[in-house]
């Protein structure tokens, strides 16, 4: 497997378990803000912890779409 791609995947495994630690600290009403921040296309109103959260979002979705297409993988 190209190096590229092994380094794309083990961050991929990073972000999944930094969004799951955060969201699990994070309290019902913030996610809530959160989704209808982000849902709302407002993300310039995000503060630095949030729009890291997105961003891993977007890297999460982005390589399962990826994988679900046959596009990355072992």
């Amino acid at each position: 497997m190209d190096r590229e791609v092994q380094r794309l995947l083990a961050h991929a495994d990073q972000a999944r378990a930094t969004m799951r630690d955060t969201l699990a600290a994070m309290p019902a009403s913030d996610k809530a803000a959160l989704i209808r921040t982000c849902a709302k296309g407002d993300l310039a109103d995000l503060d630095e912890r949030a729009a890291l959260l997105v961003g891993l979002l977007a890297v999460v979705a982005i390589f399962d779409l990826s994988e679900t297409r046959g596009e990355v993988g072992p």
